[in-house]
């Protein structure tokens, strides 16, 4: 059921670099992989969610694997018509210092197992980006939380949107009929399978509380950077909504909790909202 070629290596979120300098002095590719040894998640679920889309968590120098990663996945969903309409695509590129490579990436008649898996691995690494952008904000001298870290940042989360739309560019049939039963007993052991078991989704929200606090201490309620944060982050979830209310309408997600899973999205959409 699982249509990769290769697992996505990434670094652990809580190893990420704290410069996006880092980040861009790694852009240039190498004709051979970053060395590095398999360092799984210790957190169960996370562990799952990782090995349901293909991914492992590696040790090793985390800039070069995260712009190896940030390369592979961007061009493998950029190589879609509808990816090559995502003009967020290559602006996150562009924040990582990195360009699009010729790799074979997806053929428009990707199957939608196919287009969910690696739309989701490109959400991974968006994420990955995201926090390293954030750290960047947090780690600069007081009174500049608004700068280049923050604005990188804002093209990784723009460019997450996008990926969420990309992820979901296939029919509602086969949602119901081969992706939602492949995260499901009995396909898949674990049940309430659910994108908050994603280990970057939690290191990302951290780091977006910590700006909030920091940002609100020393600039102005009616600073353009927060309110556009805050845009891309609904932005976010909005797209994430998007997916549930075409998928699966006002029926339960996976997780469960709330009947309608617009609900539950709607709700958490709220909670990360006030975060900064």
């Amino acid at each position: 059921m699982r249509q990769y070629r290769v697992e996505l290596r990434l670094p652990s979120p809580e190893r990420l670099p704290e410069r996006l300098e880092l980040l861009w002095r790694s852009s240039v590719r190498e004709d051979h992989p970053v060395r590095a040894v398999r360092c799984p998640l210790s957190d169960p679920r996370e562990a799952d969610y990782d090995a349901f889309f293909g991914v492992i968590r590696v040790s090793g120098p985390a800039a070069p694997l995260l712009s190896e990663a940030l390369t592979t996945t961007v061009s493998a969903m950029a190589s879609l018509p509808e990816g090559a309409a995502e003009p967020a695509l290559r602006q996150a590129l562009d924040a990582a210092g990195l360009t699009l490579v010729a790799e074979s990436g997806l053929k428009p008649d990707a199957p939608a197992q196919q287009r969910w898996i690696h739309g989701h691995r490109l959400f991974f690494a968006l994420t990955q980006a995201a926090i390293v952008g954030l750290q960047d904000a947090l780690a600069a001298p007081r009174g500049r939380s608004c700068g280049q870290g923050v604005q990188a940042a804002h093209a990784f989360l723009r460019a997450s949107a996008a990926a969420m739309r990309l992820t979901a560019s296939f029919s509602r049939s086969a949602y119901e009929l081969v992706v939602r039963p492949s995260m499901e007993p009995p396909q898949h052991s674990t049940p309430r399978f659910s994108g908050l078991w994603s280990a970057d989704h939690r290191v990302l929200v951290t780091r977006l509380r910590a700006w909030g606090a920091m940002h609100g201490e020393i600039c102005m309620d009616s600073c353009k950077t927060h309110r556009r944060l805050l845009d891309v982050v609904d932005e976010v979830y909005a797209a994430h909504i998007g997916i549930c209310e075409r998928f699966v309408g006002d029926g339960p997600s996976l997780l469960g909790g709330s009947k309608s899973s617009l609900d539950t999205l709607g709700e958490l959409a709220r909670h990360r909202s006030r975060l900064l």
